[in-house]
């Protein structure tokens, strides 16, 4: 996705990179993957991959009506992108479950179902480079869906999609993981499924829509004798539009408010 060179981030064949408006009040974006003779027009002109190969990234590059900021694929862009077949968790939402499965560099986690690999992809992207993310989906169009995404930002290697139906037994043993991450309707159908496949202090992390599958998930969960709830909590956010020149910043009229609800639970030892 990125690569260094002395410290320096600098544009090669073949990486993928963002182009964003500059200047506007409402900026506009595009993801473009650098290849010979491309060429990608946009309402401010065109812009070939030659233009952009070899430069820094933060680069102004001039077009014939405006200006655009070359930036790297980062996960808050690409899911913009992807071609989604089912609904997706937010870029807020999937920072937040990175944060509560503890997830870096060389984590081992899971996930189901994959849907079109929104939360695939942030996980995929930050257990780089030795990490590896093991997502289930029970629907086979939905895990070849996802893959076609990860593949288009070049995170397909890092992660093995398995047709499967989490809350059934495995045939195949997996190495002990870090972090599980259940995000469809009946989590609680899975807990003693995926409690099986952590590492002690491992973590569960459950994302619905309503209080009914909270209830239902933690009751499951305060019955396990291997785990105890961690945090029960939703996030909101609150857009505004900022015009510093007039001095106003108001909420935008339509905000995402509300999105689900996680839940956090944590796999323990009891004492020998």
């Amino acid at each position: 996705l990125n690569t260094y060179d002395g410290g320096i981030m600098t544009i090669h064949w073949g990486d993928s990179v963002i182009l964003q408006t500059l200047g506007s009040k409402k900026n506009k974006s595009w993801m473009m993957k650098l290849q010979e003779n491309l060429t990608y027009s946009t309402h401010l002109g065109q812009i070939s991959s030659e233009d952009i190969v070899g430069k820094e990234y933060g680069t102004i590059i001039k077009l014939t009506k405006g200006s655009v900021i070359i930036l790297p694929l980062l996960p808050r862009f690409f899911l913009r992108k992807f071609q989604l077949k089912t609904n997706i968790m937010y870029e807020d939402d999937c920072s937040v479950a990175l944060t509560l499965g503890g997830v870096g560099p060389g984590s081992y986690v899971g996930e189901a179902g994959t849907g079109s690999g929104g939360l695939t992809a942030f996980l995929a992207y930050y257990i780089r480079p030795s990490g590896m993310v093991y997502s289930f989906d029970s629907n086979i169009k939905h895990l070849t869906n996802a893959r076609s995404n990860l593949e288009s930002v070049g995170l397909s290697d890092h992660v093995k999609f398995i047709h499967h139906d989490i809350k059934k037994p495995l045939d195949e043993k997996i190495t002990p993981l870090d972090a599980f991450f259940l995000d469809f309707s009946t989590p609680w159908e899975a807990v003693h499924i995926v409690t099986d496949l952590l590492k002690y202090s491992g973590r569960i992390v459950c994302f619905v829509p309503n209080w009914g599958q909270v209830e239902t998930t933690v009751e499951t969960i305060n019955k396990h004798p291997e785990l105890i709830i961690g945090e029960v909590f939703e996030i909101t956010r609150r857009d505004f539009t900022v015009n510093p020149e007039k001095h106003i910043m108001r909420p935008l009229t339509r905000n995402i408010v509300f999105s689900g609800i996680f839940i956090q639970a944590i796999k323990i030892k009891g004492q020998d």
